[in-house]
């Protein structure tokens, strides 16, 4: 610490805790921008620890301006510092300290600010982050609990609806017994309580009953191989992968449109074959193929042995530089794999500007468009989630210096517009063109890269599917209207 800071980390803590638990959201507020004026007085290194306490205070003051009526915008401004000041602990430590206290403290906030959003995918996804590193972290596993508990109430299929209650209410007993001095107060009051709303609904005996998954045939090896990939990965389209757990149960691809009733005067039902389900249905069916397809190309790209492919034998290449750049169809399989993970969003942005009725004709029916519409509905959570999803591709917070997902598009215009370089080795500094009017990347960024972008695909398509059926829950049953039920689509045809 320099010579002119007259703050020791531990007054910062005290102060933030006592300022917070007092709900003192006006003082909490002037002591941030004060930690904010002074950070100068740090070095480098010692600005992580205060940054942890920032962002949680920032975290904190958008919990209370989101709950009160007025005062929206300043809500949003101050979720951004927070999750600005997160990011920021989140990296640094990441690299240089995975076992440091202040990253599963920062894992914890941080998802409970995504969950905040409403984007709970996400948030569990973190949460997992911080139990991999400790299973015994209280606060983790609390409120890896209470997402779970508003996961369930997402969710559209009863099935899924009973298990998802079951783990948060296991999640939240076994968290309250943990003996963690990172434990407030305020913090278990609160996970008891909501042990206290499932024990006023249920019998105990029929809570505590351990849910008990036969194991269920992966197929042959090649197939078994890639199942687990895709479990571990947390890359299925069902809710149970969103579990710490990794059943085999949970090894396939539930997600569907479970309800929607339509209007039969309406003239989209005059105009379409007779019989044919609505629109939507099909418009799902495409982007889980095309989501599926890229999750097994990318899984062909990371885990092909490496050996030549027949259909890469004589095919002239130069060996123009000793850059240590690499070429083959398996790499070629992962940008194939990113490219098409990357066109779900603004496909998924054109069915919410048909279902919802956002009125922007064909062309610029895109993400860009949508997210960004003044009629865009701020009444469902779901689309809440995407939103702010979105706004990661495209808005600074605080001081970073881009967006937090800017390098994912930035590779994809690189992979489809422009020409990249990917090397074996490690390639450091950011993504961008170099004086070779090449992109270049690391093959293990690559791999990576492409995971997280169908971690977030994965999330929009179970995000849309949720919001539709959380709209539909809204809609008056008229007299007009039916309620559709649908055949599935039979494995045999996929041929």
């Amino acid at each position: 610490m320099s010579e002119e800071s007259d703050m020791t980390f531990s007054e910062v803590a005290a102060e933030m805790d006592r300022l917070i638990l007092s709900k003192n959201y006006t003082d909490l507020k002037l002591y941030l921008e004060q930690l904010k004026n002074g950070l100068h007085l740090y070095t480098q290194s010692e600005c992580f620890p205060l940054y942890y306490y920032m962002g949680t205070g920032y975290g904190a003051l958008a919990d209370h301006y989101r709950d009160i009526s007025e005062d929206k915008d300043v809500a949003l401004e101050f979720r951004k510092w927070s999750f600005f000041y997160l990011r920021e602990v989140i990296e640094h430590y990441e690299q240089e300290d995975s076992n440091s206290i202040l990253l599963m403290c920062a894992y914890t906030n941080y998802a409970n600010g995504l969950d905040s959003c409403g984007r709970v995918i996400e948030a569990l996804r973190i949460y997992r982050k911080a139990l991999t590193l400790n299973p015994q972290f209280g606060m983790a596993l609390g409120n890896y609990g209470r997402a779970l508990k508003f996961y369930a109430n997402m969710v559209n299929d009863p099935g899924h609806y009973r298990d998802l209650h079951s783990f948060a209410y296991h999640a939240l007993k076994d968290a309250v017994k943990i003996k963690d001095p990172n434990f407030h107060e305020d913090a278990i009051q609160n996970f008891q309580k909501n042990i206290g709303e499932y024990e006023e609904l249920l019998p105990k005996a029929v809570l505590e009953e351990a849910i008990v998954y036969k194991e269920y045939d992966l197929g042959e090896l090649d197939e078994r191989q890639y199942r687990i990939w895709c479990l571990k990965n947390h890359l299925f389209l069902n809710p149970l992968n969103d579990l710490l757990e990794e059943e085999s149960a949970f090894a396939h691809d539930p997600l569907t449109i479970t309800v929607l009733t339509e209007n039969v005067l309406e003239k989209n039902i005059e105009n379409r074959s007779s019989g044919a389900p609505p629109k939507w249905f099909a418009m799902l069916n495409q982007l889980k193929e095309e989501y599926i397809f890229s999750r097994w190309m990318c899984y062909e790209g990371i885990t092909k042995e490496r050996q030549v492919h027949y259909a890469d034998r004589e095919v002239k290449l130069s060996l123009a530089s000793y850059d240590y750049a690499n070429y083959s169809i398996r790499l070629e399989q992962l940008k194939a794999a990113f490219k098409g993970v990357f066109s779900i969003f603004d496909k998924t942005s054109f069915v919410i500007n048909l279902f919802w009725n956002l009125g922007f004709p064909e062309r610029k029916a895109d993400a860009a468009h949508v997210f960004k519409s003044s009629d865009y509905p701020s009444n469902n959570v779901a689309l809440t989630a995407l939103r702010w999803s979105y706004f990661e591709f495209e808005e600074k917070y605080g001081n970073a210096d881009r967006a937090s997902e800017r390098a994912l598009k930035i590779l994809r215009n690189a992979l489809e517009h422009k020409f990249i370089k990917i090397h074996e080795y490690s390639y450091g500094g950011k993504l961008q063109i170099e004086e070779d009017y090449f992109y270049h990347i690391s093959e293990n960024d690559l791999k990576i890269q492409t995971i997280r972008l169908l971690e977030i695909a994965r999330e929009w398509l179970m995000e849309l599917v949720y919001a539709i059926g959380i709209e539909e829950g809204k809609n008056n049953r008229a007299d007009n209207a039916v309620q559709l039920n649908v055949a599935d689509f039979d494995d045999r045809w996929k041929v």
